[in-house]
């Protein structure tokens, strides 16, 4: 039995993340049903390529969309294959959009979904809170959204991401408050008229997305033939979906889609019911729960089949494989943590065996390097507080001098210094003979000098 793994629902689709909208459609429509299952486990730490979605066949784990495509393909012996049969020339057309869909199509979603403020502050990051247990809500909305940024810095809207009020005084100035002029914020500038350079370069960047694609597809069915369904209309469908249904609070991606390319909007919500179902998605549907958590109607809702997906609980992780994930993320906001952990993931699937290790030694090592990290981040905390130190280095304590203590100190190690000298010359006289003379050391002085006898 395969099992897909994807991020869970939201927006009332299968998932919150294109290309595991894309997986669960190409399986939908491949695989027959009883073959495979679908999880919304919503933790890449499943996986040993740790990225979702992920196919795992007994010990074999394959990540990512197009590694799901092609291992599908070798693991039915070419049975289940959307693509098998396309002529030469919308194959190749499959091929080369596949490209286009994929690299011009995340850029708009990450500046729609995580690098636009108030998009990701009021609705996506909320949603992780319902498809992740804690405390992994606390890590993952940041790295996604990170990643988002990094993705398109090319494009120059850098002003989409304004976390600061427009109306911010905190920053100090000379410059008296009735001098001085707002700031823009994402909001400002999409709420003024359609000639703002920042809707004007919103609106171009969804074009340049959705015109190609309307032209590709024409009047035909699909986007490369008029009756096959292909892996290309899988990832498209992925795409569209998560620009066309989300409610957002700046919904410029959804309206640009609505407004100037409606034939494309219907081919979306149309194929969106035939390969997701009618029904919107939930929460009860992913996790197999029902309203009042009873058992009974957990096995009455699987016996029905009432979900248009085949849907399974995901496992149900211990305390102490979420934290290994959680100090695991921690390990890969270090740089050089980091880059040496994500060398470390599995290959794509393809070279042969010996590139693939079993589920159980990548938990294992994962497990280990989990422990390591974590006694290495609680020895440095204790190192920093001063909770431990180093053997061999005196403590403060031992290096303090009594003149470190003021006129106080000084006077304490006077009348220190003095006792010495009454207990080593009382010493003295005792261990001489009689008649000798006792040498005495001042303390201090550096003078020694002969001046009694011991009669």
């Amino acid at each position: 039995m395969l099992e897909l793994h994807v991020w869970g629902p939201a927006f009332g689709l299968p998932s919150i993340d294109a290309h595991c909208l894309a997986a669960i459609a190409y399986l939908q429509q491949a695989v027959p049903r009883g073959k495979w299952q679908l999880i919304a486990s919503s933790d890449p730490g499943v996986s040993p390529s740790k990225s979702l979605p992920a196919l795992r066949n007994g010990d074999i784990w394959i990540g990512g969309f197009r590694n799901i495509f092609h291992y599908v393909a070798q693991f039915s012996a070419g049975e289940w294959i959307l693509d098998a049969g396309l002529p030469e020339q919308e194959s190749a057309d499959c091929i080369a959009f596949s490209s286009f869909v994929e690299s011009h199509g995340q850029p708009l979603l990450d500046l729609s979904l995580y690098v636009s403020s108030q998009n990701y502050t009021s609705t996506t990051r909320p949603l992780y809170n319902t498809i992740q247990s804690f405390p992994l809500p606390y890590l993952t909305p940041p790295s996604v959204r990170a990643a988002a940024k990094a993705r398109t810095s090319h494009l120059g809207l850098s002003s989409l991401d304004i976390d600061t009020d427009a109306n911010d005084t905190t920053e100090p100035s000379i410059i008296p408050a009735s001098l001085r002029r707002p700031k823009n914020t994402v909001s400002s500038l999409l709420a003024k008229s359609p000639e703002t350079s920042a809707q004007i370069r919103l609106t171009a960047l969804a074009i340049d997305f959705f015109e190609p694609l309307q032209h590709l597809r024409g009047k035909k069915a699909y986007f490369v033939s008029d009756s096959q369904f292909s892996s290309l209309d899988c990832l498209a469908l992925g795409y569209l979906t998560l620009m066309l249904v989300p409610e957002l609070p700046q919904p410029w991606l959804s309206r640009t889609m609505k407004e100037k390319f409606p034939s494309l909007c219907t081919w979306t919500e149309e194929l969106r019911e035939t390969v997701f179902g009618k029904e919107k998605v939930t929460l009860e549907d992913a996790f197999l729960i029902s309203s009042n958590d009873s058992e009974l109607d957990v096995r009455l809702k699987r016996l029905r089949g009432r979900s248009h997906l085949p849907w399974k609980p995901p496992y149900n992780r211990g305390a102490l494989d979420v934290g290994g994930v959680f100090l695991s993320g921690l390990a890969e906001s270090i740089p050089i943590v980091g880059t040496l952990s994500k060398s470390t993931r599995m290959k794509p699937h393809g070279k042969g065996k010996e590139d693939e290790m079993p589920a159980s030694s990548w938990r294992y090592l994962g497990l280990v390097g989990s422990v390591i990290a974590g006694l290495g981040m609680g020895i440095g905390y204790m190192l920093h507080q001063g909770i431990i130190s180093i053997p061999g280095e005196e403590s403060e304590r031992e290096r303090q001098r009594p003149s470190d203590l003021g006129y106080l100190g000084e006077a304490l190690g006077f009348y220190g210094n003095q006792t010495d000298i009454m207990a080593q010359r009382q010493m003295a006289m005792e261990s001489q003979p009689h008649g000798e003379p006792v040498v005495e050391v001042e303390v201090g002085s550096g003078m020694v000098r002969s001046t009694e006898t011991v009669s």
